[in-house]
């Protein structure tokens, strides 16, 4: 009988060791990822100040974001020649994905030794959106710091305008 009550027991205490299948619960979850397109940036026109002449005083010549050039303080000379026009570019990504677009605050033209300053500006910089097709135009506009004695010559440089997904 002691044996039957000591296997009873080993059999109770082993019952209620182990885990309760009743009391178990699982979940499943699933895994994706969506790859969009890679965002592009593709020039289609420079930044054309176009032919100038200086007065003697120094001034600006500016470049609106539709191309339009004009000069505010009429201090430099808007000459025939070279077509003025805003730096343009297209960029290409997912539909409908948010952008942040840089454009340098200036860029530097030179020839030779001598320099001038393009302060540079985009409606476009900063946070946005790509059209519901994934584009968007990014219109440059400037404005060219003449020196009064600017020496004459090609002044030319580069810049980067630069669009990442947010």
């Amino acid at each position: 009988m002691k044996i039957k009550n000591i296997v009873l027991a080993a059999a109770l205490v082993a019952f209620t060791a182990a885990p309760s299948i009743a009391n178990a619960a699982s979940a499943t979850s699933s895994a994706d990822a969506v790859i969009i397109a890679p965002v592009s940036v593709t020039k289609v026109s420079d930044l054309q100040f176009g032919t100038l002449g200086t007065t003697g005083t120094a001034g600006a010549v500016l470049i609106s974001e539709a191309g339009a050039r004009t000069n505010p303080d009429t201090n430099v000379d808007l000459l025939a020649g070279a077509t003025a026009s805003q730096a343009q570019f297209t960029v290409a990504g997912a539909n409908s994905a948010a952008v942040t677009v840089t454009v340098p605050a200036s860029a530097t033209l030179a020839s030779g030794g001598n320099n001038m300053t393009a302060t540079l500006s985009s409606t476009n910089a900063g946070a946005g959106t790509l059209d519901g097709s994934g584009a968007m135009t990014v219109n440059v506009a400037a404005s060219l710091a003449v020196g009064a004695s600017q020496a004459p010559g090609t002044y030319a440089t580069t810049f980067d305008v630069t669009v990442v997904y947010n």
